[in-house]
């Protein structure tokens, strides 16, 4: 499948805080295209869907010790809650 405008293609799950920064500003960046399909604010965490392609994107953050900074990154699924359900922080 080609590229969206979301990036999907383009980005995978962070490996690491740096990583995870680029994601926080890329969410930033396309914000406006993701819809929330689940949350657990239990471990804040996330499922969207992007509005143009429909495919996924997790929600996850990271704590700079004064704020929680939120990121996303692409996944696969086509069953966004039992994805949701095993999924884990990154971080």
């Amino acid at each position: 499948m080609d590229d969206c405008a979301c990036g999907h293609a383009r980005f995978s799950a962070p490996r690491d805080r740096a990583e995870g920064l680029v994601l926080a500003g890329h969410l930033r960046a396309v914000g406006h295209l993701l819809e929330p399909v689940e949350r657990d604010a239990s471990r804040w965490l996330g499922i969207l869907r992007c509005t143009a392609c429909g495919r996924h994107w997790a929600e996850d953050s990271m704590s700079s010790g004064h704020a929680d900074l939120f990121f996303v990154y692409p996944v696969d699924t086509a069953d966004p809650s039992a994805w949701l359900a095993a999924a884990r922080p990154v971080f």
